[in-house]
């Protein structure tokens, strides 16, 4: 009986059953990959939407100072220069002939009736974002934990999400039906397991020369693959732990009542040789067509599952390797395509929206930062040093708050926002280790905007109340970038009285 079942079990998911659960992972799969693609198209649209216009009118404004000098009393002329040219892409952009699809329709139309609709969402999710911002700054008076727009990942809609699950649960509505036919045998992954540990425990030699530990993760194999049809790593943080499947072979093979698992036992390496073979190729394939890298829920979700799959497969697996490649690659491909405007105080003052676009764009890259932090514990510290220090911090943030700093109000609030994102890795007082070198850039900036902070008191002679308020905030960072002499020069500066 028991030949019977290592011989007849695999051919009975070899085609008919097989196929069709195969045929439900490409569905799901599908599902996921079009749900990712909307999400990139739509944030494609905006950014496209959101520039039109301001693009040309930063040129404009730009070649006004440099042509008649970089100062304030440009600003108006700057203004009308941007104006025109913001004016005159618009009218271009709305001005085109229609374009007729096969049947007639106005195709020129359709897009800006959609385009129209994305700015209405990006209202909404803007209302939003102040909604809660009013909100959680009536319940937290440090200014440092006040998000700005783009920090949040509130880009995908509760109908978005909605639709997205109904889909998704029409593809799994199939999966209960597959063992229905089957014959009572092999139904239930639990009678196969308890027939299968019968044949190990009374007839151990015959089981052992069957070479049955070698079988038993193609007999399993389906019954795991059809649990994990639900597992949905990037969406909701699942623990093996508390499906079926995990539980039912855990202790596989092992005699009742002993305490630990048999490292000598042929079959002690089943639930990790499963997790390598089938959990692993799927949380791939999750991380390099489905993962939103600027989603801070779906990154933690990533980051949960992979460390997950890390405790049972080994370092040696070549699955794994090509998984953490994966989220290098996606992490890396995410910094290499951010942008975020050094366009300057005067220029973001003459040109409409442009303060807005570029707020947003440094609230995203500051996400982004905090999104490769989530991965301290997985990617070496060298990886995430590159990315987000020399790729993203020193080469893009860096610059953007530079390009603000005569805003000093502006430039600490964003500033604190970097030190924040960087909490727990780089910054905060438990951090360990050497990272002086990488920060310097950041230190500097920190000291800069306390001289400048003093030049201002000095010169144009603002409350000491309202300076004291920056440069206790400025003393705060540089604690938090565990530079106290800096620190210590700013509180007697200052003639602040609080310890360190």
């Amino acid at each position: 009986m028991y030949m019977l079942i290592s011989c007849l079990f695999p051919s009975l998911f070899s085609q008919d059953k097989a196929a069709y659960i195969e045929e439900l992972e490409e569905r799901i799969q599908k599902v996921q990959e079009e749900r990712a693609a909307a999400i990139l198209e739509r944030r494609f649209a905006d950014d496209h939407d959101e520039m039109l216009g301001v693009d040309a009118a930063v040129k404009a404004a730009m070649l006004v100072f440099k042509e008649r000098g970089n100062s304030p009393l440009m600003i108006s002329a700057a203004a009308s220069a941007a104006q025109t040219a913001s004016v005159a892409v618009k009218i271009q952009e709305t001005a085109t002939q229609p374009e007729l699809d096969e049947l007639g329709r106005d195709m020129s139309m359709y897009k800006r009736m959609e385009m129209k609709r994305r700015a209405e969402a990006r209202q909404r999710r803007r209302a939003k974002f102040d909604s809660k911002r009013i909100s959680s700054s009536m319940e937290v008076d440090d200014t440092a934990e006040r998000k700005i727009e783009g920090e949040s990942s509130t880009e995908e809609s509760e109908s978005e999400s909605e639709a997205y699950r109904s889909s998704r649960d029409r593809c799994l509505e199939p999966v209960d039906q597959i063992l229905s036919d089957a014959s009572e045998e092999f139904s239930q992954l639990s009678v196969v397991k308890e027939k299968l540990e019968k044949w190990k425990k009374e007839y151990a030699a015959s089981y052992r020369d069957a070479y049955m530990s070698l079988s038993v993760p193609a007999i399993f194999s389906p019954y795991v693959r059809l649990e994990l049809l639900h597992w949905d790593p990037l969406r909701k943080s699942d623990d093996f732990f508390d499906m079926n499947w995990h539980s039912q072979l855990f202790n596989y093979g092992i005699p009742e009542g002993a305490s630990d698992l048999n490292s000598e036992d042929s079959d002690s390496n089943l639930v990790p040789q499963l997790v390598e073979k089938i959990a692993v190729p799927k949380l791939h394939h999750q991380i390099v067509h489905c993962w939103d890298t600027l989603s801070t829920l779906e990154t933690g979700n990533a980051v949960a599952a992979t460390s997950m799959v890390i405790n049972y497969v080994p370092a040696s697996s070549r699955a794994l390797s090509e998984l953490l490649v994966a989220v290098h690659t996606r992490l890396a491909d995410t910094v290499s395509n951010i942008v975020v405007p050094n366009w300057g105080s005067l220029v973001l003052k003459a040109v409409p929206n442009a303060s807005r676009v570029a707020a947003y764009r440094f609230g995203v890259s500051v996400r982004l930062i905090r999104n490769i932090c989530l991965w301290k514990d997985i990617l070496a510290m060298p990886v995430l040093e590159e990315l987000a220090l020399d790729e993203l911090l020193r080469k893009k943030v860096l610059p953007h708050v530079q390009s603000i700093s005569s805003d000093v109000h502006d430039a600490v609030a964003r500033t604190e926002r970097i030190v924040s994102s960087l909490s727990g890795v780089w910054t905060g007082r438990n951090v360990t280790g050497d990272s002086s070198g990488k920060l310097q850039l950041l230190v500097d900036f920190v000291v800069s905007l306390g001289r400048t902070l003093e030049k201002k008191q000095a010169a144009l002679g603002v409350s000491e109340g309202e300076t004291n308020g920056l440069a206790r905030r400025l003393k705060k960072m540089l604690v938090e970038l565990n530079d106290y002499d800096n620190a210590r020069r700013i509180a007697k500066a200052f003639r602040l009285r609080e310890a360190l």
